[in-house]
């Protein structure tokens, strides 16, 4: 059961699989809340109608949750018809509610909210940019005031410049309005007035603005009718509105003897609305009692009418859509040869277009329509980096042979960074002597060659040759795509490869490899073809003459950007404490761009929650779930036998004090390995020997998967050593930044650190290493035998043999350093005997030096 929150946005629910492919977004009226609005209890029926306007008006109970989707309601039970009823009729649709305080008094509760309709609506705006997937159709139903909040909203959308709060207008499929007064509603603010005046008798703060708008007192309501209807006409989703058809009150006494909000006011006057009544007052058409009641089956059968159509519709044009566009998402049915015709560059035969057809697999180009769009003023700083443009425009392909590789931690920003380029490069490099495709992985072969035979025919006459002759076979080790690169290929070819490191443990090197030899092999051909690659570090692959540019170097300035409008369009308050919070969110995000996401988005939530300063600036603190997933999803793929080695790994890199140095971690490396050796020759001579840095750090990176780094920087505790112990390692005392004694081993970002602490991260290599179940008090238990692990690794270390020998060395220098000092003090008291008669032998002399 889901919590529907008093303020805000709540989800109500979503499908258990699957994205969501609408959203619907129910706002409640005047005096109205997120839960209790669209409640009916079930004894409703059995109470009669009407009664005061006090009685109408008073103020609710605590919020509720509503009952889970789909699930069998009792008699007694009451109907939250968002999550109980409505998702039978829309599997499909996540369902939200937005909570706003449009009380006109809370009595004795306390001070009374006095915004606007404005800045409710911006409210509604700001939450809703926060709360959806870009371009995802949305439904409003809107009751009451809420349709006059809800068309404010998508007029400020319609001339916002921020891109994410334009989007919402843009992806409106429709609006529902129940009951909302457009032109104002003489009788709603009578009765509101009415409480007001009493209220005030009692000095009881009221809100003026609301009834004053729907009094026609301002020209709020005018206003934002026109915006409305010019963004209607611009952006054409649908709109239908249903009026109330009795008065709240049968005495035909008061303000309450007509309708609340009358038929020349619930109808905007334009024939698209399709205006008709529901049987009930102006409190009741928005609450329905189950899926047969006659006011429900209006409205639900409104909504699900939109919802087919954008079902219909997203099945109908995504593939033709997304492929013109070269982003191709693709519906779960092949396309027809009429399809790839209309996509096609050029005329093909049969033959061709049955060929191109085999091509195609459930799901192609899925993880292309998964990623995000860039966020705004971000990515740029790739397209001005001397490699990448050197690598477009060719400068360098008889150094480099068209290969360049982009990698970064988990959680830069890769695929973004990635899809942009591929997008941009459609664009720069369109014309008849150059093909771009992309790859955002899955299907490899299928997804490259769909795209660049679509556009090249000569291409497509050879492959239809292998696909007659050799009966072609589409396997992950199929390698087909040499029929886009042969000798006569005059075209210009650019490949985006996404996600490298998604490929099964044995295939990834091969991939490389692969692309390695193909672009060397095209140079030699006088092929024009250009290979950009994206991978995590891990697993560590090094290729001759292949440029890298490294994401976390280079992103801090589109992370800044990011944060920076987030919190300037969630957060109204300013000040020296939300400076503060920005800079702190900049500092620990080190180059990790999902880690700042998670975290904003957390923080604004929060906000949006009623938290204060100092609890968002503890969140900062915590790992965001999501990311506690992606962590110990790649520590999964570690084989059983080198977890233990693994979070032994893990033990020194997170409990000591301060980071450890590079040589420092030659010897830990060979001592926390089962069995230790007995003796630093028994090491050197073993195969687990490491020469130098750059052996050391392909260790590491491979037994994390990732999650420790060799840092660049140095440390600030630069702690005083032993120049001789220091002297007889690896590039030892080299001030290099790349080598050296100044370099540290740590966790990529600080995320990992705490994820381990909090024992999660050595709960994630527990199945294979000890037995279940786990202790209950996992943070003392995985941190106490985390310090037993360090002490006993420090013990082998003591016992090897060439500390014995130089434990002897020491006693025996120890005894002959003793044996000189006491010659020495027998010949002082020969000399001075003669004046200090007092000191007569060595022992008083010895003893009396030593006071």
């Amino acid at each position: 059961m889901r919590r529907v929150l008093d303020t805000g946005i709540s989800v109500v629910y979503e499908p258990s699989s699957g994205a969501p492919i609408v959203d619907i977004v129910v706002v409640h009226g005047l005096h109205g809340h997120p839960y209790k609005s669209w409640t009916k209890k079930r004894d409703d029926a059995e109470r009669k109608r009407g009664g005061s306007a006090q009685s109408s008006l008073q103020p609710g109970e605590t919020s509720e949750t509503g009952s889970t989707a789909g699930q069998r309601l009792s008699e007694s039970e009451p109907v939250f018809w968002p999550s109980d009823l409505l998702p039978k009729d829309v599997p499909g649709a996540r369902v939200l509610t937005f909570g706003y305080d449009s009380k006109i008094t809370k009595y004795l509760s306390g001070p009374t909210n006095q915004n606007s309709l404005l800045a409710h609506a911006k409210d509604l705006l700001f939450s809703l940019s926060r709360e959806r997937i870009p371009d995802r159709p949305t439904i409003f139903v809107a009751h009451s005031l809420g349709g006059i909040v809800v068309k404010e909203a998508l007029a400020q959308s319609s001339t916002s410049t921020d891109a994410s709060l334009r989007n919402v207008v843009e992806s409106t499929a429709a609006v529902i309005f129940l009951g909302t007064p457009h032109r104002g509603s003489l009788d709603l603010a009578a009765l509101g007035e009415y409480v007001r005046s009493f209220v005030s008798t009692f000095r009881m703060e009221t809100t003026p603005a609301l009834l004053d708008a729907l009094g026609l007192k301002t020209t709020d309501l005018e206003r934002a009718q026109q915006a409305f209807s010019l963004a209607w006409q611009t952006y054409d989703f649908q709109v239908k509105s249903f009026q109330e058809s009795l008065p709240m009150s049968k005495k035909g006494l008061g303000p309450l003897a007509a309708k609340v909000v009358p038929d020349y006011s619930s109808s905007i006057g334009d024939h698209r609305e399709r205006a008709e009544t529901l049987q009930g007052n102006h409190k009741e058409i928005c609450r329905f009692s189950s899926h047969d009641d006659p006011n429900y089956r209006k409205v639900a059968g409104e909504i699900r009418t939109i919802y087919n159509s954008i079902s219909k519709l997203d099945a109908d044009k995504a593939y033709q859509q997304t492929l013109a566009q070269h982003a191709r998402p693709v519906a779960s049915e092949a396309p027809s040869i009429k399809q790839l015709k209309d996509l096609g560059g050029y005329d093909m035969s049969d033959a061709q277009l049955l060929a191109l057809q085999s091509l195609w697999s459930p799901g192609l180009h899925a993880r292309h329509q998964k990623i995000n769009k860039p966020a705004a003023n971000t990515c740029s700083w790739l397209f001005q980096h001397e490699l990448y443009r050197n690598w477009l425009n060719e400068e360098t392909r008889d150094e480099n042979f068209g290969l360049l590789w982009i990698k970064g931690k988990p959680g830069t920003g890769k695929s973004v960074l990635m899809k942009e380029a591929f997008q941009q490069a459609l664009r720069q490099r369109a014309g008849p002597d150059c093909l771009t495709a992309g790859f955002f992985f899955k299907s490899l072969w299928r997804s490259l060659l769909h795209q660049l035979l679509l556009k090249d025919r000569k291409s497509l006459e050879k492959f239809c040759t292998l696909f007659r002759e050799k009966d072609l076979l589409w396997t992950h080790a199929a390698n087909p795509g040499a029929v886009a690169w042969e000798k006569d290929q005059p075209k210009k070819v650019f490949v985006f490869i996404d996600a490298l490191d998604e490929c099964s443990a044995g295939t990834v090197r091969l991939q490389a490899w692969l692309w390695r030899d193909a672009t060397i092999d095209a140079h030699k051909n006088g092929v024009h073809l250009n290979v950009c690659i994206s991978s995590r570090h891990f697993p560590s692959i090094t290729l001759r003459n292949c440029p890298e540019i490294i994401v976390e170097h280079h992103n801090q300035l589109d992370i800044a950007n990011y944060v920076e409008h987030k919190l300037r369009v969630g957060i109204t308050s300013e000040g020296r404490k939300w400076e503060q919070l920005r800079d702190c969110i900049l500092r620990k995000s080190t180059g990790v761009f999902l880690w700042a996401v998670l975290v904003v988005d957390d923080i604004l939530r929060k906000w949006d929650e009623g938290k204060e300063i100092q609890f968002l600036m503890k969140q900062v603190d915590i790992v965001p779930s999501a990311l506690e997933s992606l962590f110990a999803e790649m520590l999964s793929s570690l084989e059983p036998q080198a977890r233990e080695f693994t979070q032994r790994l893990f033990q020194w890199a997170v409990l000591t004090t301060v980071p450890l140095r590079v040589y420092e971690w030659y010897h830990i490396l060979a001592f926390i390995r089962h069995p230790p050796p007995s003796s630093l020759a028994e090491w050197r001579a073993s195969d687990e020997f490491i020469e130098n840095d750059e052996q050391l750090e392909r260790v590491i990176r491979t037994a994390s998967r990732g999650l420790l780094e060799v840092s660049r920087e140095q440390t600030d505790d630069i702690r005083d050593q032993d120049p001789d112990a220091i002297s007889i390692l690896a590039k030892a005392g080299s001030l290099n930044l790349e080598s050296g004694d100044t370099r540290v081993i740590q966790t990529i970002h600080e995320s990992v650190r705490e994820f381990f602490l909090s024992g999660k991260g050595f709960l994630a290599l527990y199945d294979y290493v000890y037995s279940w179940p786990p202790p209950p008090d996992l943070i003392r238990y995985f941190i106490g035998k985390g310090h037993l692990s360090i002490m006993h690794t420090c013990l082998n270390y003591i016992h090897i043999k060439e500390l014995d020998a130089l434990v002897e060395a020491r006693i025996h220098s120890t005894v002959a350093m003793k044996a000189m000092k006491e010659v020495d003090q027998v010949s002082n008291t020969a000399m001075y005997s003669e004046n200090h008669p007092v000191v007569t032998n060595a022992t008083g002399l010895s003893t009396f030096s030593n006071g």
